[in-house]
């Protein structure tokens, strides 16, 4: 296996800003549940419209309705959906898809099927992302009603992407202060900033490690890159605390795997007096 390697001498990094976690769905007492949140369909040359299902259940005891909008998404570089208006976005599957039924009227304890059509190959012409809010309305107010009412939202992600090998690399690599409040007893005052771009068709799901080396290439500490998507085009932005270090000088060696054909890697010297 080949590497692709950026490299950068003792370029001082930038500082990084590092985001929150997906904050959906919402994870309250809810009648409604779906038993997919990501849809994959492949994009092959000549294909005709095909159609993909998910399912919608009503766990209570009471029956509830629900409806399924189309809407664009996209990460942030540190790796936050977005949501915008169907249509926004470049990638968007928003013309291209569309869902039977739209609103769902769902018995006590009962499923339903949800049918998501996918245009041709040709149609699309390249690939394109769409997520679908399943969501139910709040419960009616009455006068006994009290505290906060909830209005439950899932969304399922459908992704359409050709079926292409993956691509990616380490666009630059730095070495910044770590966030105010971010260092612990086991790490030092740094982290390893990484700038990851994946430029294929479709999105990468990445891991890897931080190698710290001496310059005789032995190895001092090995940090793990958990599992992080990218969306075809985007940059995501990696910031890994770096441990306590003597004095010294030092390669740090980002190399993350997105199962191509390469390692994705970028390094730069740190010295510590």
């Amino acid at each position: 296996m080949r590497f692709r390697m950026k490299h950068t001498a003792r370029r001082p990094g930038r500082l990084i800003a590092l985001a929150g976690a997906l904050a959906l769905p919402q994870l309250v007492s809810a009648q409604v549940a779906v038993d997919e949140l990501e849809l994959h369909v492949a994009l092959r040359p000549g294909a005709a419209a095909t159609t993909t299902v998910f399912h919608a259940a009503n766990r209570g005891n009471a029956p509830t309705h629900a409806t399924v909008t189309i809407q664009d998404w996209d990460r942030s570089e540190a790796g936050e959906n977005r949501y915008y208006p169907t249509g926004t976005l470049p990638t968007s599957c928003g013309s291209h898809v569309s869902v039977f039924p739209s609103v769902l009227q769902l018995a006590a304890r009962s499923a339903q099927t949800v049918r998501v059509m996918v245009d041709s190959a040709a149609a699309i012409g390249h690939g394109c992302y769409a997520i679908l809010f399943v969501e139910t309305p709040p419960p009616p107010r009455t006068a006994q009603s009290t505290g906060v009412q909830y209005t439950v939202r899932y969304g399922v992600k459908v992704y359409v992407e050709p079926e292409a090998p993956p691509s990616a690399e380490v666009t630059d690599v730095g070495v910044s202060d770590l966030p105010r409040g971010k260092p612990s007893a086991q790490s030092g005052s740094r982290q390893l900033d990484i700038m990851y771009k994946n430029t294929g068709p479709r999105q990468t799901v990445a891991h890897g490690a931080v190698e710290i080396r001496r310059p005789d290439n032995s190895v001092v500490s090995k940090i793990d890159i958990p599992e992080f998507p990218t969306l075809p085009g985007a940059t995501r932005r990696l910031g890994v605390a770096l441990p306590r270090l003597p004095s010294g000088r030092y390669v740090l060696l980002a190399l993350l795997d997105y199962e191509g054909a390469e390692i994705a890697a970028g390094q730069v010297e740190l010295d510590i007096p």
